[in-house]
């Protein structure tokens, strides 16, 4: 079960990672949220930008089965989808409601979509509305609907879209489902909790008519939107995200058929799909699933200029042994940074300059093509993604560097806290080493920035294990000590030794030491 979930998280966690901060959510946390110990002064500081990169001309992939972005299209996709039912709290299935007579839903049947010879017959006149009472939300809805009933005739992709995402996104939004209906009336009166289910299905009926339409048009991202909600990962604001049974295969293969007509998020997530084997067939090798990664990476790298796909091309040639190419890894990692929304090439960028905390084997590779320590612009690189890209583990780094001077860097308590809690306080979830180096400032102290706190102490390393989900085995330790020796805290050796047990699964040698003399 540990090990599901470890995966799950995983695919999660590389699916979101692009593009940074579309999702954002506060954290939940017990009792009040942490508050910065110190404000940060040097955010406006700057030691230079990085170098510009020019990319080379890259030969660009043709579509072909080779590349492994499938084109057969099968039949079975353009049927209509089956809407998974909903599940009490209790966990029964409750069968959404069957569908309505013509005398009890009226204000809620759906009229804004017409054939083109409806149109023909009858065009659509809109009458005036008064629209004073209208809600922002309201409005909005009305504007988009207005839209799609001028182009009901022309069934022109782009607006249908958009009107599929917007009834997907409304369909959860219990305030308009209240007050308005698919046609974007203002209701006479606040529905009741079963008829706002009514318009809830009618407002979801709609939206997968015009996505079945759209997909049978091949329309790239209509495809891509049905592969998300396959996966479950959809990156519409949906509350539900199971109103389609999870089939991850299908995902895939809507990702691929998306990916062929370009569609540059699809070409990224099916390359994580086929990377991390998520719907890919059993039959497929682990070197051949991650082949079809490497390719649908570069396609999306070479035409769609993603630069979440020149990320995951750089991670491929500097850290898979089938794949490794050191210049080829640096020049996507600069490539992907130019355009500035990959924090995270510009801090593997770094790393690479940094030179010391890689592996020895990457530091040989390294040194092999001729990349030597360059702590200047290392430094360069973690500056502009922690202030510009305000990127949590950049800031952690800044951090790091001033509490143990690195990269040439002085000791500067009061800047090393004040990147630490920048990075620490960051939505969704902060960065955990940050929450741990934060509770060993207020451990010992600082002389005349930090006095010491072990309440806050105890509090950051309880922090640090939260948002790590207990994969970080200091943290787990230093909590462990503190709940042994009462520091923050009532002394709790249950609590102690099972932090001391966490530590030392994941490798931890003092917490193994500490289980093994008697504990």
């Amino acid at each position: 079960m540990y090990r599901e979930q470890y995966h799950e998280n995983r695919y999660e966690k590389h699916i979101k990672m692009f593009p940074p901060g579309a999702r954002t959510a506060a954290r939940a946390a017990a009792g009040a949220e942490p508050v910065a110990p110190y404000p940060l002064d040097d955010v406006t500081e700057v030691i230079g930008s990085v170098p510009a990169y020019k990319p080379t001309s890259a030969g660009s992939s043709r579509r072909q089965a080779g590349n492994g972005v499938p084109e057969a299209v099968s039949g079975r996709y353009d049927r209509p989808f089956q809407i998974e039912s909903e599940r009490s709290s209790e966990g029964q299935e409750r069968v959404l409601p069957p569908p309505y007579e013509e005398s009890e839903t009226r204000a809620l049947q759906e009229k804004a979509y017409r054939t083109e010879t409806d149109v023909k017959e009858s065009p659509p006149r809109e009458r005036r509305r008064d629209l004073s009472e209208f809600s922002p939300s309201g409005l909005k809805f009305y504007e988009i609907y207005s839209q799609t009933v001028a182009d009901s005739a022309k069934f022109t992709p782009e607006v249908q879209m958009k009107w599929c995402e917007t009834l997907l996104e409304y369909a959860f939004d219990d305030e308009f489902l209240s007050h308005y209906n698919i046609n974007a009336e203002k209701l006479k009166r606040e529905l009741r909790p079963e008829e706002r289910q009514k318009n809830q299905k009618v407002i979801l009926e709609h939206s997968f008519k015009v996505l079945a339409k759209l997909i049978g048009l091949k329309w790239g991202p209509a495809l891509y939107l049905m592969g998300t909600l396959y996966s479950h990962q959809p990156y519409l604001q949906i509350k539900n995200k199971h109103i389609v049974a999870r089939n991850d295969e299908r995902a895939l293969e809507y990702y691929g058929r998306a990916a062929g007509s370009d569609h540059a998020d699809a070409c990224y997530r099916a390359g994580v799909c086929y990377e991390l084997r998520r719907g890919v067939p059993p039959s497929t090798s682990q070197d051949e699933s991650l082949v079809m990664a490497l390719n649908y990476y570069r396609r999306g790298a070479d035409l769609c200029d993603n630069s979440a796909c020149m990320y995951k091309l750089g991670m491929f040639y500097l850290y898979r042994p089938q794949f490794q190419d050191a210049p080829q890894a640096i020049e996507w990692f600069k490539r992907a940074s130019r355009r500035g929304d990959s924090p995270q090439a510009l801090y593997e960028l770094g790393k690479i300059y940094e030179f010391s905390s890689l592996a020895p084997n990457i530091q040989q590779l390294l040194t092999d093509n001729g990349v030597k320590r360059q702590p200047s612009r290392a430094l360069k690189c973690f500056y502009k993604c922690a202030i510009d890209c305000d990127y949590p583990l950049a800031q952690w780094k800044l951090g790091h560097c001033y509490e143990f001077g690195e990269l040439h860097l002085p000791v500067v308590a009061k800047k090393s806290i004040a990147w630490y809690a920048k990075a620490a306080l960051a939505k969704p979830k902060g960065n955990a080493m940050a929450m741990l180096a934060l509770s060993g400032w207020y451990l010992t102290g600082a002389t005349g920035v930090l006095r010491p706190n072990d309440n806050e102490a105890f509090r950051w390393a309880r922090e640090s294990c939260t948002a790590s989900d207990g994969k970080l085995a200091r943290a787990e330790y230093a909590l462990a000590y503190y709940y042994e020796n009462s520091i923050g805290c009532p002394r709790d050796l249950a609590k102690a030794k099972s932090h001391y047990q966490r530590a030392a699964s994941i490798g931890h040698p003092k917490a193994i030491n500490r289980l093994q003399v008697g504990f």
